[in-house]
């Protein structure tokens, strides 16, 4: 159950964080100024996405148990969490562009905004936050956290 409301959390941050970035995106076309400031938020996003993905794997190796068998696969969990969100805000954002598009002008590139969307902010969004997950994963293993044998594999 822990594992389901870490994914569901981590879709839900996934599709604010398509949002906003979809928000900067904007900001990018209204002026140099905009452009700049898109840029920089951008970039808070994507530290935000580490911090993020780093504190979803803290919270889901907080409550493992040492009995568990070792997977470390938990920063991919958050990783994927995030992606799949990111994915499922990117197909809505797709389908938005796709409806307000007049039917006369729907070309094969109106009809792919939806999972082309989708997977480039999914995968935007997503590797960062295997990277604050691997990074946490790593140091909680490191300092013998799951009081397993230290080995790499």
């Amino acid at each position: 159950m822990r594992r389901f409301s870490i994914f569901v959390v981590g879709a839900a941050l996934g599709v604010a964080l398509l949002l906003c970035s979809a928000f900067a995106g904007l900001l990018g076309f209204a002026s140099v100024e905009g452009a700049a400031l898109s840029a920089l938020l951008l970039f808070a996003l994507v530290a935000a996405d580490v911090v993020i993905g780093g504190l979803l794997v803290r919270a889901l190796l907080s409550g493992a148990s040492s009995s568990r068998g070792g997977g470390r696969s938990e920063g991919l969990f958050v990783g994927g969490a995030l992606f799949a969100g990111a994915f499922v805000g990117g197909l809505l954002l797709g389908t938005m562009i796709l409806l307000d598009t007049p039917p006369a002008a729907r070309t094969l590139y109106a009809y792919a905004a939806g999972p082309g969307l989708g997977l480039v902010y999914g995968m935007v969004l997503g590797v960062p936050a295997v990277v604050g997950a691997t990074i946490v994963e790593l140091r909680f293993y490191s300092r013998g956290g799951d009081n397993s044998p230290r080995r790499l594999s």
